[in-house]
């Protein structure tokens, strides 16, 4: 089904873009440090970066709720409905940040400020719901059992990251930052080998 190879092609752009992200951001570290916020041009090719997998991520997990089976359904419309609104307000976020922002001179991320909360909002909690979600179309053993509990895993590390900004201790937010940065790809990953899978099982249409 074309279904299936968009959904790998989708998933297999998002860990890509996801490893690029990672090592950009190790580049933004090496350059200042921890403690200073990652600054030109560094940051400008990461927000590029998320612009580009927004889309992908959104692809991705309508072909899951493509894939779910009618009393998976709900599961799969849920997770894509928390999967758009994640990829609206990151999109706007970063496309602010590109363009007025920088124009303005007020371009940056540090803690606390608005466009920094609503992007937490949009990673650590509806990406994360949205993962939780799509991690329930998937109930069986094998391949589904390695892929649901990936995703379920990433998403419930993504929503936990929301305490950082809820009580102001940013270091609570690293848990965020290991479920969609660092098992999130892990999790796309597996789901473009399923979707790959799925494509060679299925009857053509």
């Amino acid at each position: 089904m074309f279904a299936y190879k968009l959904g790998s092609w989708a998933a297999g752009a998002a860990v890509a873009i996801g490893l690029a992200y990672i090592a950009t951001l190790i580049a933004g570290f090496a350059q200042v440090g921890f403690a200073a916020p990652i600054g030109d041009p560094v940051l400008a090719l990461m927000e590029i970066l998320t612009l580009l997998s927004a889309p992908a991520i959104v692809v991705a997990i309508a072909v899951v709720h493509h894939h779910a089976a009618s009393e998976r359904k709900i599961f799969g419309a849920l997770a894509l409905a928390f999967t758009v609104i994640f990829a609206g307000i990151t999109s706007a976020v970063h496309f602010v940040q590109l363009t007025a922002s920088r124009q303005l001179g007020a371009a940056g991320f540090a803690w606390p400020s608005e466009v920094y909360a609503a992007e937490l909002l949009a990673w650590d909690g509806f990406l994360g719901l949205g993962l939780i979600f799509a991690a329930a179309v998937f109930p069986g053993g094998g391949a589904e059992r390695r892929l649901r509990r990936a995703l379920g895993l990433s998403g419930v590390l993504a929503l936990a990251g929301i305490a950082g900004p809820a009580v102001g201790d940013m270091r609570l937010q690293r848990i965020g930052i290991l479920g969609y940065a660092g098992l999130l790809p892990v999790a796309f990953f597996l789901l473009a080998r399923f979707f790959r899978t799925t494509d060679r099982i299925s009857p053509g249409v």
